[in-house]
Order: structure tokens, then sequence, then C-alpha cells
């Protein structure tokens, strides 16, 4: 599950306006390199206000997984996604990680999407590994086995080009499919978010803590 936020500090930007937020969260795979959906909260209670029309108009958000007990790159903390190196399966291996920034609490991580109502960015770790079967005519040699591996990222920038207003706290989710390559681990996503302090209408107060309510 999530741990407690690490970290959390601002600091302005170049942009007049703009401030950075930065956090860090923990969150756990189990023997089988499974994590079912959970979430991280990131406070903003000092940027917004309903009573005041404050809000907080997100423009980009950053992630960086690391593995802080890293036993293969100790000395860095890099983490080490390549889960091909963990398996050598006849049938061939796929695994997913995925994490996103999101106001709404979605049960399933499954159900998060492009499309998905009130998801601010998604970013997906994909490795496959193909099947390592016998070689032809019943040759026991092995057929070479090919590896791929994708980082996809779709950010606030590609699912809301004119910002996403806040009005409530942002939450951060995680939850992975068959990641061996941290089996009974411990991961830390540092997470940065760059946004501008907004006045909100009552209009659009309303219709955005309606929605919240509806969840």
């Amino acid at each position: 599950m999530f741990i407690r936020p690490l970290l959390f500090q601002w600091s302005m930007t170049k942009n007049k306006g703009d401030i950075i937020l930065r956090d860090r969260m923990e969150f756990d795979l189990d023997a089988n390199g499974d994590r079912t959906t959970v979430y991280g909260r990131i406070d903003l209670s000092s940027y917004i206000s309903v009573s005041q029309k404050r809000g907080l108009a997100v423009k980009q958000i950053f992630f960086h997984v690391r593995e802080q007990n890293s036993t293969k790159l100790a000395n860095t903390g890099i983490w080490d996604w390549m889960v091909a190196d963990e398996l050598a399966d006849p049938d061939g291996h796929n695994a997913g990680l995925k994490v996103y920034a999101t106001s709404r609490a979605y049960e399933n991580a499954a159900d998060v999407g492009i499309a998905s109502p009130d998801v601010l960015c998604i970013r997906e770790f994909i490795s496959q590994t193909s099947p390592t079967n016998d070689g032809a005519g019943g040759s026991t040699a092995q057929v070479g086995t090919s590896y791929a591996y994708t980082d996809r990222f779709y950010g606030p920038m590609d699912l809301h080009p004119e910002g996403y207003t806040l009005v409530s706290d942002l939450l951060i989710g995680v939850a992975a499919d068959k990641w061996l390559a941290n089996t009974d681990d411990t991961l830390e996503i540092d997470i940065l978010i760059i946004a501008e302090e907004v006045k909100v209408t009552q209009d659009r107060m309303n219709d955005m803590l309606s929605q919240a309510q509806d969840l």
C-alpha cells in the first residue's frame, strides 16, 4: 500500500505565477509482482479554497520511479525495470506497471484511460518477453528470445491542453501486473507538478464540487 508522503515543498518557477510542487510516495509489490490499485494523496489545501473560490490549474506532472533499496544498482537507486531479466518463460511474459494522477478515485486502474473523466495524466511501463520454444524439427536448441520495453506517457498538456483546475486534493494511483523485477519490493515515486493558482467562478466551482460528490 502507499505509505505516507515523504516530502512536500514548493518553489517559484521562471514563469510568473507558476509554482512547483514536489512529493514522494512509496508502494509495495507482492511475491507475484502484482499491486492492486492504491492511491496516495497530495494535500493541496494551501492552494485551494472553496470559500475564496481559489483553485490550482495544473500544467505539467512528472513521475520518477526509484528503487532506493536496489540490490542491483545500490549506488544510484536507479529503478531497473526490465522484467525480462527476472524470467525465463517458454510461453513468453507480459508485465505492466501503471501510474496516474486523478481527482477521482477509480476503484480499479484498469478503468483508467485517456478518455476517463478527471484523469490528468497516465504513465504506463510495459515489459514483454517472446516465447522461447524448441527449435524447428524437434531440435532441443532454443530459439533466441526477444524483449520489448515500452514507456508510454500521456501528460496534462495532451489530455487537458487548456490546463486542469483542481479544487480538491490530487490522487496518485498505481497498479501492477506480474512485475517480477520487483517482487516483494518497495518502490518510490517522486512527483513534480507545475501549476498556477487561479480564481474559479461560482458556477464552475459548483460544477466541480457536484462532480466530486458523485464519485
